[in-house]
C-alpha cells in the first residue's frame, strides 16, 4: 500500500511541478530580475514538505560539518567552471558559425530592497530545485525500485537506476529551455554536478548552498556588466 501511495505521489508531483516548466517556450526577452513573491513562498512551502518526507522515507547518516563545507565549496567551483566552459563554447560557436546565443542573463537590479528580494528569491529557488530535482524526483523512483518485489526489476537494477538518474537530470536541463539551448546545456552539466553533491553529502544543504552561491554570482556579474 505504501509503495502505491509513493508511486501516485511521485506521478502527481511530476505532473504539477516538473512537467509545466518543460512546456514553457522562450519569450525571446531577457528574464526579469528575480524577486521574492507569493509563488516563491508557495514553492518554498512545497520544498519544505518534500524535504521532511524524504528525511522520513530515506534517513541518512549525518555528514560531518567540515565535509559538508568541503563538498559545497568544490561543487560551487565546478558549477562556475561548467558555466565558463558553456559560455566559452557558445562564444566560439557564435564566431565560427555566425549564430548562437549567450546564456540568458537577468535584467540588472539596483537598490537594497531589490537585492534583498532577489536574494530571498534565489535562496528559496535553490532550495526548491534541490528538493525537487536532486532529491525527490530521483530518490523516490530509486526507493521504489529498491523495494520492488519483481525479479525482473531486481535483475536490471543498475541500468534502471542509471536511467532514472539520467532522466531526472534531463528533466532539470529541459526545464531551462525557455532560456535557450546554451542554458539547457549548462543546466545539464550543473544538474549532474549538483546530483553528485547530493549523493556525496547525503542531504539538501550542500547543494542548496552551492546552487545559491552560483546563482548569486551570476546575478552579480549580470548587474555589474554595462548594458
Amino acid at each position: 500500500m505504501k509503495l502505491k501511495y509513493l508511486s501516485a505521489e511521485f506521478l502527481f508531483i511530476f505532473l504539477i511541478l516538473a512537467l509545466p516548466p518543460l512546456l514553457t517556450a522562450s519569450s525571446g526577452n531577457p528574464p526579469a530580475a528575480p524577486r521574492f513573491s507569493l509563488a516563491n513562498a508557495e514553492t518554498l512551502a512545497i520544498a519544505i514538505l518534500l524535504c521532511f518526507q524524504l528525511r522520513r522515507e530515506l534517513p541518512r547518516p549525518p555528514c560531518p560539518a567540515f565535509r559538508k563545507v568541503s563538498i559545497a565549496t568544490v561543487t560551487f567551483g565546478v558549477l562556475m567552471l561548467a558555466y565558463a566552459v558553456v559560455e566559452l563554447g557558445g562564444t566560439v560557436l557564435s564566431l565560427l558559425l555566425g549564430q548562437g546565443e549567450p546564456l540568458a542573463a537577468s535584467r540588472p537590479i539596483a537598490g537594497a530592497g531589490q537585492w534583498l528580494l532577489a536574494t530571498a528569491a534565489l535562496a528559496s529557488g535553490a532550495f526548491y530545485e534541490e528538493c525537487l530535482y536532486r532529491a525527490f524526483l530521483p530518490e523516490i523512483p530509486l526507493l521504489l525500485l529498491d523495494r520492488a518485489g519483481n525479479t525482473w526489476f531486481q535483475g536490471h537494477k543498475k541500468p534502471l537506476a542509471a536511467g532514472i538518474e539520467a532522466f531526472c537530470i534531463i528533466v532539470f536541463a529541459l526545464s531551462h529551455r525557455y532560456l535557450g539551448m546554451l542554458a539547457v546545456t549548462n543546466a545539464l552539466l550543473c544538474g549532474t554536478v549538483l546530483r553528485v553533491c547530493y549523493r556525496k553529502s547525503g542531504g539538501i544543504l550542500c547543494g542548496t548552498a552551492a546552487h545559491f552561491c552560483y546563482n548569486m554570482t551570476l546575478l552579480l556579474f549580470s548587474s555589474l556588466t554595462p548594458a
